[in-house]
């Protein structure tokens, strides 16, 4: 007797700001569609899984959705209201914050160590550095605004649940570790602007004010600076992934070759709000911060295609490494030879947190 089987229509290549992403409650895990499927079929913008009905019928479905500016949406049903590949029918359909309660104890089946580990050190190291980040918020009285594509980031500092859920509802693990990974680089380099910032004894951040209250405007490339700083070295202006313009990420396309434009931390003296109102005043930086969350053999070739350029083109004051991990020490004399300090191990706690802070305040002392 033939088996019946049905489709299920997913949309690719969109990450975050597609879906429907399927997946099976079976037991205590979210297994993909793809792991019942006994056929799958790529169809331009989409992928159609074949799936044996005796496998999945009167089981929990959940479907992860996704909006176009990546707001997660969750939808609960049965492989029976599917119809042309997509549920025509469903108990609910509702933003995922309001479903977690339902799904907090489901995890999503996992298959690469990789993620894993992953995973495990997100929770170790960077939730803290969060944590550190919103109490200094607090202390500080500014806010943290998240601009246009940061939905993730925003999910990670608001709610670490539903950050979870949505990005590990992306189908692959290779995919789920290039989300997780930039939010990670994101978390690390507001964390060390909060510790640059405190090294400063920064008093009040001015400039950028929403009803009467300042904030930090988070946004790569941004033709605004991330913040402006009352310093005892005075005002001082700081961006995060600072692009000098409007189309610098684009050289690549006519230079072919990848072009490093994107300092991580940059900070100057003087209070500019816009990028463009520094670049014309001729100021040079006086320090830029180059942030490595990874393994140093996962960044040692950036040395030379990110880092001296860096070094060459904007020609700061000053440059630091801040690596989360070790650096090994002959690696760092070679640095220091061309002038860039390396601060190693620096995280949460860190000793080497108060050589990070001694730097600074010695750089800024001397420029």
């Amino acid at each position: 007797m033939e088996t019946k089987t049905t489709i299920i229509k997913e949309e690719i290549g969109r990450g975050t700001r597609g879906g429907p992403y399927i997946y099976v409650v079976d037991g205590k895990e979210l297994v993909h569609i793809s792991d019942y499927a006994t056929k799958r079929m790529p169809d331009k913008y989409k992928v159609v899984y074949e799936v044996p009905m005796d496998k999945i019928v009167g089981k929990v479905l959940y479907c992860f959705d996704f909006s176009r500016s990546g707001g997660a949406s969750l939808r609960k049903c049965k492989i029976e209201d599917f119809e042309d590949g997509l549920p025509k029918k469903y108990e609910y359909y509702e933003l995922l914050g309001k479903r977690i309660h339902e799904i907090r104890d489901l995890k999503f089946r996992i298959r690469d160590p990789k993620l894993l580990s992953l995973i495990t050190q997100f929770k170790q190291s960077f939730m803290p550095m969060i944590q550190e980040i919103k109490q200094y918020e607090r202390t500080r009285g500014f806010r943290i605004s998240f601009m246009r594509h940061e939905e993730r980031l925003q999910n990670a500092f608001e709610d670490p649940e539903v950050y979870y859920f949505t990005f590990m509802s992306l189908p692959k693990d290779r995919s789920r570790i290039s989300s997780l990974k930039v939010t990670r680089r994101w978390i690390y380099q507001l964390w060390m602007l909060k510790l640059l910032c405190d090294a400063l004894r920064v008093s009040e951040f001015k400039g950028h004010v929403y009803e009467g209250k300042p904030y930090w405007w988070i946004e790569q490339g941004s033709g605004l600076s991330t913040a402006i700083a009352g310093t005892p070295f005075g005002d001082i202006t700081f961006w995060l992934e600072f692009q000098p313009s409007r189309y610098a990420h684009m050289l690549g396309m006519f230079m072919r070759r990848r072009v490093s434009i994107r300092p991580d931390i940059v900070a100057a003296k003087g209070c500019f709000e816009r990028t463009k109102e520094f670049i014309n005043s001729k100021r040079r930086i006086d320090l830029i911060i180059e942030c490595k969350e990874d393994p140093f053999d996962a960044w040692r070739n950036e040395i030379k295609s990110q880092i001296l350029p860096y070094q060459e083109t904007f020609k700061p004051n000053n440059f630091i490494i801040a690596s989360l991990e070790y650096v090994p020490d002959i690696e760092k004399k070679k640095l220091e030879y061309r002038g860039i300090k390396v601060v190693d191990d620096l995280r949460v706690n860190s000793r080497n947190i108060i050589t990070f802070y001694n730097l600074v305040r010695e750089q800024f002392e001397i420029s």
